[in-house]
């Protein structure tokens, strides 16, 4: 019951200092392969944009687009997808995500920035 409690405790923790960060900006960690990370907390939405390419919307407005390591079979017709991670941040060349209907698990590859077209007017 106390190793339970604890992993409860520093669950709570871990989601209490997720949400005390000062700078939701992505963090470039320097290492190599490992690229870009972003704060879970600072994601207002994603966007699939085709098998191999998935858009982060950040709340600040800022976007990052992820190129996948490779080609994920259905994941732009399944519109959907989830990830786990035990950190408050998901990071290029990482982390796998898993298609929602199909089950299907692809990697993430590499973060970079991403501009969009101004509205037409």
């Amino acid at each position: 019951m106390r190793l339970r409690n604890a992993m409860i405790a520093l669950g709570g923790a871990m989601l209490a200092l997720a949400g005390c960060a000062d700078d939701p900006a992505p963090v470039d960690t320097g290492a190599p392969g490992n690229g870009v990370c972003l704060q879970v907390t600072a994601i207002d939405h994603t966007e699939i944009k085709d098998d191999n390419t998935i858009l982060f919307f950040m709340k600040g407005g800022k976007v990052w687009k992820n190129t996948l390591t490779f080609q994920c079979p259905s994941l732009k017709i399944e519109d959907g997808f989830a990830y786990q991670t035990d950190l408050p941040e998901i990071c290029s060349n990482l982390q796998t995500i898993r298609v929602l209907r199909s089950g299907n698990f692809c990697e993430l590859g590499q973060f970079t920035p991403y501009e969009t077209a101004p509205p037409k007017s």
